[in-house]
């Protein structure tokens, strides 16, 4: 699954593809034509019309602007450009013929003026009252955690934006295009509420743009916890085995091509295999246990017995990948020693829940919980659990008697 990103200019096309939707709604909310339709000369217009006239001029202003968009190629811009103004001249130039009836050239002057000018004027404050919020009431506040002092600095906001509004078309407006007295009706305190639910929703996406930045960084930490983990794939554990293989091939042991087989399927798997977000839960413990096969050709059998258990049916099901093989690896390592001991590793799937749970006798060289060469340790796996599977795993590990236990839940539904 590819994760969503925004550059600048995706980022500038939602902005204005926000106010686009916005002009569109109070154009067809405050045009005439929408209760007993719009009649210029017998020319009826419906509200479909009115968007779509609306939309044409909006285009044609914005046509310009695209020669400032980059990824756009030049020829694009070129076609774009040229195909509107010609279809513009087109227009007018049929208006203006001798035998030319076609009113749209007069219809968009006038619908221009009576409702495309108020909706553009109309927006000003509403525009202004946004960015203000936008750049520096939730920068300044709402992100740094003062939510009172940003509540109250967004209701002044509103008030001031509101009264503004009022004033500009009352007392300037009204008297600067005096055909616009028709929509001029807004009180105080309806303005200074259309602000506050833009304000509102400028909020509101910043919280969910917040949010999904939140969890584009826990993928990408979760990602890189992933590559870190295949980075650092234990030395000693290669050494081992190699020189495991060298000792086979020396005394001519017919085991050689299979230790060397599964040693090869291990590492393919760790390097290549893992680079989805799930992989078949099935496939991640048939790599267990190749791991525990080429610890046990390593290991002397008369001081340490590995024990591997696996119940339950894993068709279908998926995790993470390279969850549980760290904390396989971590037995290995701290529970092999010259004292007898005992590697015991069980994994359960149950009513889509995954039960895996380690145990293994400590040698006391060191504490098993450290980061250990080459390896990511038991912390370094619940860090990944956290992004992954958030308040969906529980891991508890005990350090009894000489006893090491680890046990993980994870909710794979």
């Amino acid at each position: 699954m590819k994760t969503l990103t925004f550059n600048k200019y995706s980022v500038t096309l939602l902005h204005l593809l926000f106010w686009i939707v916005s002009f569109n709604l109070f154009n067809a909310f405050f045009s005439r034509g929408v209760e007993s339709g719009y009649v210029l000369d017998d020319f009826e217009l419906t509200t479909g019309d009115i968007l779509l006239i609306s939309n044409v001029i909006i285009i044609v202003l914005l046509t310009p602007f695209i020669w400032f968009f980059k990824p756009l190629k030049t020829w694009i811009k070129w076609i774009v450009t040229t195909g509107i103004f010609l279809t513009v001249a087109w227009y007018i130039a049929m208006s203006i013929l001798p035998k030319g009836e076609n009113l749209i050239v007069p219809i968009i002057l006038l619908f221009f003026l009576d409702n495309f000018l108020y909706v553009f004027i109309f927006h000003i404050t509403i525009v202004a009252a946004v960015y203000v919020n936008a750049r520096i009431l939730i920068r300044k506040y709402l992100s740094q955690g003062r939510f009172l002092i940003y509540l109250t600095a967004a209701l002044i906001l509103a008030i001031i934006s509101g009264l503004i509004n009022y004033v500009l078309f009352n007392m300037v407006i009204d008297k600067i295009f005096p055909q616009l007295f028709y929509i001029s009706w807004f009180k105080v305190w309806e303005l200074i509420l259309i602000i506050a639910g833009y304000l509102a929703i400028t909020t509101i996406a910043f919280l969910l743009w917040q949010y999904s930045r939140m969890l584009i960084t826990n993928q990408e930490k979760a990602r890189n916890e992933l590559s870190a983990l295949k980075a650092q794939i234990n030395p000693h554990f290669l050494f081992n085995n190699l020189n495991t293989i060298y000792a086979l091939a020396e005394k001519g042991d017919p085991r050689t091509k299979e230790v060397i087989l599964q040693l090869s399927d291990f590492l393919r798997y760790v390097l290549y295999d893992t680079s989805s977000e799930k992989i078949d839960l099935e496939k991640e413990v048939e790599i267990i246990k190749t791991y525990i096969e080429l610890q046990k050709e390593r290991i002397t059998k008369n001081t340490t017995e590995v024990i591997f258990n696996t119940k339950g049916d894993y068709t279908g099901a998926q995790i993470a990948p390279l969850l549980l093989l760290p904390l396989a690896e971590n037995c290995f390592k701290h529970g092999v020693g010259k004292s007898h001991g005992t590697i015991e590793i069980t994994i359960l799937l149950s009513n889509n829940e995954l039960h895996f749970s380690t145990s293994n006798s400590i040698e006391r060289r060191e504490n098993p919980l450290n980061h250990q060469e080459g390896g990511i340790g038991i912390l370094n796996v619940e860090k990944r659990l956290n992004l992954l599977y958030p308040n969906n795993h529980r891991l508890t590990f005990t350090d009894e008697g000489g006893l090491f236990k680890v046990d993980l839940t994870i909710g794979l539904a």
